[in-house]
């Protein structure tokens, strides 16, 4: 029995690093993009997006190999899953700046906990971080079938891998949204990590004007739209750059967590179905009487002339 747990571990263990393995060498091409999102990895030079994604790649494959060495790894996830979420965000954000900087950088918990992009994260906690390593222990899951069956039957290897891609690149960008909030007044922050173009002042603050609003809309308007819907939006890693993709997942049970904002904006698309139903069988039904109209009133009366035109030419 030990030596069973044993070779499932060990398994496991192979499958991550394989996984990351193709995750590390796709980072070389992040600075292509297949999408028109706004990321806030926009603003990084091509050398720093690269340096950004290696090292949140590092700290998630670290986070998930600790998890696996634990005695029953699933159920710590499930109870201390946002803990070691902000905990591997933390250490990404810290390792990152230390980088650019050359000494230690310390990031506040608190604060970065309640970074607008952290919040939005975590309300896809279970998507997000924990159902890519349920996966990795058993690619049938029952949280994983719970979400994506019957479209996904089971987790394969490049689904695994999509997954852990999009967490990669989100919490990127949340490490580069929390720095853009916190240090880019410091001009030298700015000319350390900005591409030329935005070392401008206005350059930039329009760019945050931008992935602020953008961040805003999908949390009020899109978010709830793909919880409707049953979808999630990921993006994922290529060689030939970073592209985002919309896949099938059950996501019911989480319209119950929504804001009253965000519900609004459900009850404005459930009105708007309404009114759009309603406004085709209205259509439908005048056009049925406009045809009626047509082949029965105007039909008998044309009918009655050309009767007349006939017996005219008779005489």
């Amino acid at each position: 029995m030990v030596k069973s747990s044993t070779i499932e571990e060990d398994n496991e263990k192979k499958l991550t690093a394989r996984i990351f393995s193709k995750i590390f060498y796709k980072t070389n091409f992040c600075n292509k993009k297949g999408n028109q999102q706004l990321l806030g990895m926009d603003l990084l030079k091509a050398q720093i997006q690269k340096d950004l994604l290696s090292i949140t790649a590092l700290r998630v494959e670290e986070t998930y190999t600790k998890l696996l060495s634990k005695r029953n790894p699933a159920e710590v996830m499930k109870k201390r899953g946002k803990l070691i979420f902000l905990q591997c965000i933390k250490k990404s954000c810290e390792d990152f700046l230390t980088k650019q900087y050359g000494y230690k950088v310390t990031v506040n918990l608190d604060n970065l906990r309640n970074s607008l992009y952290t919040k939005f994260l975590l309300k896809d906690l279970e998507l997000l971080f924990q159902v890519p390593f349920y996966v990795l222990i058993d690619p049938k899951s029952a949280l994983f079938r719970l979400i994506y069956y019957p479209v996904y039957n089971f987790a394969s290897e490049s689904f695994i891998e999509a997954l852990i891609d999009n967490m990669v690149l989100e919490v990127s960008n949340c490490v580069i949204y929390f720095s853009i909030i916190n240090f880019s007044s410091v001009y030298a922050f700015r000319q350390t990590l900005f591409r030329s173009n935005f070392l401008s002042l206005r350059n930039f603050e329009r760019f945050k004007n931008n992935i602020i609003w953008q961040l805003i809309t999908k949390i009020y308007l899109k978010r709830p739209l793909d919880l409707y819907n049953n979808r999630y939006e990921i993006f994922i890693l290529r060689t030939n750059g970073i592209f985002r993709r919309t896949i099938y997942a059950n996501r019911s049970k989480e319209i119950n967590s929504l804001t009253n904002l965000s519900l609004l904006t459900l009850v404005f698309v459930e009105f708007r179905d309404f009114l759009s139903s309603r406004l085709d069988e209205t259509i439908y039904f005048l056009s049925k009487g406009f045809r009626f109209t047509l082949t029965s009133v105007f039909g008998q009366f044309i009918g009655l002339i050309w009767r007349g035109v006939l017996e005219g030419l008779k005489k």
